[in-house]
């Protein structure tokens, strides 16, 4: 009979909503072994057991909703394995290697101008990562991401002078 859990530590009884039904029916085992444990231990408290609430993450580009952070273990070593996989991999590694250790030098950490260059680049790539093996994808422009990199950190350095007064 699965249902309870007893912590003796914190001196609880935590019950799934399941158990606490059948619980209610005198004539149930689950009633008899709240019994028994309530009589061998009339100090436990009864909790029941709730799950919790799956966090949403909305994309702040397309708005689209998803049940986990896509962006998780999207590191440089796997965006560089994805993008090795491709038939055309040498004119994309160029792109993702200047932004990588070039590129992103007006900022102090690189990986938002290259996660967002890899996500522009790659905007199937959580949904149909296979859409790119067997379609030909044209290198995007860089020059935006670097230009937007440069105002963010110049918006930043500007926000510390002012905080700094």
């Amino acid at each position: 009979m699965k249902g309870y859990k007893v912590n003796f530590t914190a001196s609880t009884i935590t019950i799934t909503a399941d158990f606490a039904k059948k619980m209610n029916d005198p004539t149930s085992g689950e009633y008899k072994t709240i019994s028994q444990i309530k009589k061998d231990f009339p100090q436990m408290k009864i909790i029941n057991k709730t799950h919790k609430t799956p966090r949403k993450y909305v994309s702040k580009a397309t708005g689209e909703e998803f049940n986990c952070n896509q962006f998780k273990n999207l590191t440089f070593d796997n965006m560089e394995q994805f993008i090795n996989a491709l038939p055309n991999h040498d004119e994309l590694l160029k792109s993702f290697k200047f932004l990588k250790y070039y590129g992103g030098l007006p900022q102090t950490s690189r990986y938002p101008v290259v996660r967002r260059w890899f996500v522009a680049q790659f905007p199937e790539f959580r949904k149909n990562p296979l859409f790119y093996l067997y379609n030909e994808v044209k290198v995007i422009d860089i020059t935006p991401l670097i230009q937007q990199a440069k105002e963010e950190a110049a918006e930043k350095a500007m926000k510390e002078a002012v905080n700094q007064d």
